[in-house]
């Protein structure tokens, strides 16, 4: 029934499926268009770790899109996959809080936060996603794994690798089909087998890593991390061809990455060709500086074409070289290389350098404190070894053979300086005709026998003492100096069983285990 106020239906304005598109409806679809293509291309990038182009791509995405969960992991995927540890950072702990129940890409975040030794941030990541997704996500048993194996625990990370395992092929049949995730990375089951694999080799149960990278190998060929790991295994191994082929093969795939351009570099050093492995380190080290110089200069002038100067402009992320992750390694390789050359005094200034960089690492006043010695500026190294200590007292051991051969070599260089001035006065005394003593009796008169007892076998000298020490190191007041090298005898030599015996987490972090 029909009232007064009704229009007859012919008379609404319907639109009609066969109009023309109006003005504001073709731009919607332009906008979508462009939209779909950027995240494409930026997908693509990412899938294939070509960084800059995927770095430049996602710089053309909105605000909106770049701010989102999804833009902020794919952002540090792409920086974690070119080593850019800071920048990654900030992309996934933005991402986290905006999206705290997201699963997908925390198993990086996870590994990324494993790298930089962030133990609470971990724990504190482990705990949201178990929380979640324990009976469902493979993601949170992955960050499980990592939290572990930042405590030192490989035995219970392995198992939680095994769960994440086991829930990945619940998820999906049962079958070894690996899906491409959204942002661009490889699937979780092959992530999961290489971390198998690395911790396996923390374990040296190298049969078991060669297994688990080999399967992640086989879930996905462009898995460079399993190939990497490959290598690692063949170098431990002393298979140096295979390990070529192998770093060959993960350099084939992520070109971007600096810390595999030095794997050529660590077969040479195996091989014992310290020239070739030095080159490679200095033009990895060479690479990377003039990246850090260009990214500066291109924000400094507004020329920037990548992320850096498009998304700092909003004030989410920066990007840049600023404090690459991958230059103290390499740094670090370098001076090991050069001490080996005997270059010392080279080796000191970048270890010096080091040690301002990353004052935590037990490996580079370890080394310093050698090196030092062998450049006979014993109280500096003394200093460094007793740090090297604070920071790593369970390998105490190699620290008391460095004292051990820090205290022969002072004595050695003691009794040189000794007989010297004991000719000179004694030639003296044959000149103007005085009576001849001899240092050693000047020192029996003038000395205690208690205070002789004090030298641990230098030869009485007071390099040690901390009643003459003119450094203001609380390292050389500290009483544990004094309690070193009373061991044995222990020779310092040019093969680093010391050094290697403590390099573990320098290794580790070098594999990248994503």
């Amino acid at each position: 029934m029909k009232t007064g106020n009704e229009a007859p239906v012919s008379s609404l304005a319907f639109p009609s499926a066969t109009a023309s598109p109006t003005k504001i409806d073709a731009s919607a679809i332009l906008h979508l268009y462009h939209l779909v293509k950027v995240s494409s291309k930026a997908f693509v990038y990412a899938s294939t770790y070509r960084s800059p182009q995927a770095l430049l791509a996602f710089s053309m995405l909105t605000v909106e899109q770049r701010n989102s969960a999804w833009g902020l992991c794919l952002l540090g995927r792409i920086c974690f996959e070119s080593g850019r540890y800071p920048e990654a950072l900030q992309a996934f702990s933005a991402a986290q809080r905006q999206a705290p129940y997201r699963m997908r890409d925390m198993d990086m975040y996870s590994t990324l936060l494993w790298h930089m030794k962030k133990e609470e941030e971990l724990a504190n990541l482990a705990h949201t996603m178990v929380s979640v997704g324990r009976n469902w996500s493979p993601e949170a048993w992955v960050a499980v794994a990592n939290c572990f194996s930042l405590d030192g625990d490989h035995g219970s990370a392995l198992k939680s690798l095994g769960r994440s395992i086991q829930l990945f092929k619940a998820s999906h049949g049962g079958t070894m089909v690996v899906p491409r995730t959204e942002s661009g990375g490889v699937g979780s089951l092959a992530y999961a087998h290489t971390l198998v694999g690395h911790e396996s080799v923390a374990n040296d149960d190298l049969d078991r890593a060669q297994q688990a990278f080999r399967t992640a190998i086989r879930i996905d060929s462009r898995h460079y991390n399993a190939w990497y790991g490959m290598g690692m295994v063949y170098l431990r191994l002393g298979k140096l061809d295979l390990a070529e082929y192998h770093f060959g093969r993960a350099l084939t795939l992520n070109a971007q990455n600096p810390l595999l351009l030095q794997s050529a570099g660590a077969v040479y050093e195996h091989r014992g060709d310290y020239g070739h492995a030095l080159e490679v380190y200095e033009r990895v080290e060479a690479l990377l500086r003039q990246g850090y110089v260009a990214d500066n200069e291109s924000l400094a002038d507004g020329t920037a074409e990548t992320a850096s100067a498009s998304v700092a402009a909003d004030g989410t992320v920066v990007l840049g070289l600023q404090s690459h992750h991958a230059m103290n390694f390499v740094m670090f390789k370098r001076a090991r290389v050069l001490v080996v050359l005997e270059r010392f005094a080279e080796a000191a200034k970048i270890l010096e350098q080091l040690l301002c960089r990353c004052p935590r690492e037990f490996n580079v006043p370890f080394l310093l404190g050698q090196t030092y010695a062998k450049l006979r500026r014993f109280r500096e190294a003394a200093a460094c070894l007793t740090r090297a200590l604070d920071i790593s007292p369970e390998n105490s051991q190699s620290v008391n053979e460095a004292f051990d051969a820090l205290y022969q070599q002072s004595a050695a260089d003691q009794e040189a300086v000794d007989s010297d001035q004991d000719a000179a006065e004694n030639s003296d005394a044959n000149i103007h005709g005085a009576p001849r003593r001899t240092r050693a009796s000047a020192r029996d008169l003038s000395t205690p026998p208690s205070e002789l007892s004090r030298g641990h076998g230098i030869g009485g000298s007071d390099m040690m003492s901390p009643v003459s020490s003119s450094i203001g190191s609380p390292y050389l007041d500290s009483p544990s100096v004094f309690a070193r090298g009373r061991r044995g005898q222990a020779e310092w030599s040019h093969d680093w069983s010391a050094l290697n015996s403590a390099d573990d987490r320098v290794d580790r972090a070098l594999d990248f285990d994503m």
